[in-house]
């Protein structure tokens, strides 16, 4: 009887044990404040309102904040500043990503980030909870959104080694992990892996549910949104195996959920759409144009490339190694590491390759050994990418000054230190007359020689955003042509600096190229066409007007021409040539999905191509 009573109470001690055990191990409970999208601007309304924010998150019982991007406006030192001071007043631990508002328009190239931060990306574990943030782009052009590749392969690395099996993991980003994302389905195969319960995103500024790859996806409201105008954030509550998102309008109670989903079920997300994964049937339309060269490199691409002879491709890489690939070994001959990402595209002159870094350098460096030869210091980060003509470099450098140097010995000729915003494109010479714009509204024309300032003009429109920053102007018969995010094509006389004529008929924005014989201007538009302008009347008139087969695309990559080929570049790796003495579409072949940086043509039949995602790819039209 003893022995029976005995066992009983064994028995009932085990089960308790168990029932114990479960509940722990199923108890999963973690609460916080989810913010995207506020937008900051010194002085602007949206700064009181997220005063008002982080006192009421230090008054609530989150266990932490998560803030996923377009924390500024324009992404200015001085609103990443202010907020960090306002994020330093909160009492709950805070982790924190870039929007594309701060990687697009950084006026320091992303390091301020860096300086404040530490990192534009985070993995923390929080109970038993991994959460993991990371960038998504675009990077300082415009674009569709980029997790550069050494964000993905350390996003590998680090959750192979922290996800162990009592460990439950959350994804956040800016861009949702999908369309609008250039390699989502990326991103989206390493967190499948892991079993990621959740994945949260901004960009879109309302809260809702979307489907990420069989995912769940959540999308957090904005700050402030159009309709209704009223301030307010996300409050996340995961208890269990259950999700709810709430709503939580500054000064009223939190409402009731406006997500819930038990995770894991994949019945949630069977009636939202999945993204389709990229598309390169056109290829088989056109098998005359074939890939002759590939190379892939660790990192992603944010510079062109240049060509030297037919031996060797030079460009720069996002964790900064400046990089010549012999061609006919495929391998690197040499490399050279350099401060953060290179956005320069080198131009050569005899055996020196000229580009900018973001550490404030300007650089020319042997192109047989990598070697550095000489720099000039400029203090700010360099983006711009150099002309080169009769030995002298000219290259802005940086939001103040742009330079002309002595391509052989790095000597300083001049300095035009008369500008307000940031030089980001590459110039243009006619003569003595040197062209360029900034992001601060203006187009400039110095003298080639001295470095005195001809004259300046600008659209008339205060937002700086509108500038013609990130172009490369184009000059034929006394007028300079340009296009730029304020939709207008405009045409200047380079003497005076008066308007020749100025229109938004075609919706342009940054990409343009000028013909052989300089009689033709022409201009990606943003919405399927490429277009053909006289360079010769006195009044605006359209040549042609040909659907490219582009879609909707801002990819500033200028256009390249030769007597037979306009060739445009889109934002997913699209390249459309129109045939110019047919007047039509010619071919399309697409090399990627990411942005292609710049084009160069090989003789008639070569066209070499740089590509965000990491490729440079050399592409043959056989007849």
């Amino acid at each position: 009887m003893k022995q029976i009573k005995s066992l009983i109470q064994v028995c009932i001690l085990a089960s308790f044990l168990i029932i114990a055990g479960c509940k722990k191990e199923t108890q999963i409970n973690l609460k916080f404040a989810f913010l995207t999208d506020i937008h900051l601007t010194p002085g602007s309304p949206n700064e009181q309102l997220m005063d008002s924010v982080v006192v009421e998150i230090n008054q609530s019982d989150v266990d932490l904040v998560i803030i996923t991007g377009d924390i500024t406006n324009t992404g200015s030192d001085a609103e990443l500043t202010l907020v960090k001071n306002i994020l330093d007043k909160l009492s709950k631990p805070y982790l924190i990503i870039p929007g594309n508002h701060e990687t697009n328009w950084s006026e320091s190239a992303g390091l301020k980030i860096l300086e404040i931060w530490g990192n534009d990306r985070f993995i923390s574990e929080w109970k038993n909870f991994v959460l993991v943030g990371f960038s998504t782009g675009p990077f300082m052009k415009m674009g569709d959104g980029h997790v550069k590749q050494e964000d993905l392969q350390w996003l590998k690395r680090e959750l192979t080694t922290r996800m162990t099996n009592d460990k439950k993991l959350l994804s956040f980003a800016h861009y949702p992990l999908a369309e609008g994302l250039d390699n989502w389905f990326d991103v989206t195969t390493i967190l499948k892996e892991y079993n990621c319960l959740a994945a949260f995103c901004g960009h879109g500024h309302n809260l809702g549910l979307h489907n990420f790859d069989s995912i769940p996806g959540i999308m957090g409201r904005s700050l402030v949104l159009r309709n209704p105008d009223k301030a307010g954030y996300n409050i996340v509550d995961i208890r269990n195996d259950s999700l709810f998102v709430s709503e939580k309008l500054l000064g009223e109670n939190i409402s009731a959920p406006s997500i819930s989903i038990s995770l894991g079920n994949a019945n949630e997300l069977k009636n939202l759409p999945l993204s389709p994964l990229p598309d390169y049937t056109v290829n088989d339309l056109h098998s005359s144009i074939q890939t002759t060269f590939q190379w892939t490199d660790t990192a992603s691409i944010f510079s062109g490339l240049c060509i030297v002879g037919d031996s060797l491709i030079i460009y720069g890489n996002s964790l900064g190694w400046l990089k010549a690939v012999n061609i006919s070994k495929s391998q690197v001959q040499w490399e050279t590491k350099f401060m953060g990402p290179i956005y320069s595209t080198p131009a050569i002159c005899n055996n020196v390759a000229v580009f900018g870094a973001i550490d404030g350098v300007i650089y020319g460096v042997n192109i047989k050994t990598g070697k550095i030869i000489w720099q000039v210091v400029t203090g700010n980060p360099v983006l711009a990418s150099p002309l080169i003509a009769n030995n002298k470099v000219y290259i802005g450098g940086g939001s103040q000054t742009f330079y002309c140097i002595n391509a052989s010995t790095g000597e300083l000729i001049w300095a035009f230190d008369d500008v307000e915003g940031l030089i980001q494109g590459r110039p243009a010479l006619s003569n003595d007359q040197l062209l360029f714009g900034a992001w601060d509204r203006h187009l400039y024309n110095v003298s080639a020689t001295t470095g005195k300032l001809n004259w300046k003009w600008n659209n008339g429109r205060s937002n700086v955003l509108f500038s013609p920053g990130n172009i490369v102007p184009v000059i034929s018969n006394n007028r300079v042509f340009i296009v730029a995010p304020d939709r207008f094509m405009t045409a200047i006389n380079i003497n005076t600096g008066k308007e020749v004529w100025r229109t938004n008929k075609h919706q342009v924005r940054e990409s343009m190229g000028i013909s052989p014989d300089g009689q033709e201007v022409f201009a990606k538009l943003m919405n399927d066409s490429i277009v053909s302008v006289s360079a010769l009347d006195k009044n605006f008139k359209t040549n042609w007007a040909i659907d490219a087969g582009i879609g909707y695309d801002h990819n500033p990559c200028p256009l390249i021409v030769n007597n037979q080929w306009v060739l445009g570049a889109t934002k997913n790796g699209l390249i459309t040539a129109i045939d110019r003495k047919k007047q039509s579409g010619a071919w399309m072949h697409k090399t990627g999905n990411s942005s292609v940086n710049n084009m160069v043509f090989e003789g008639d039949n070569h066209v070499w191509v740089s590509l965000m995602e990491g490729k440079i790819i050399r592409l043959t039209v056989k007849e």
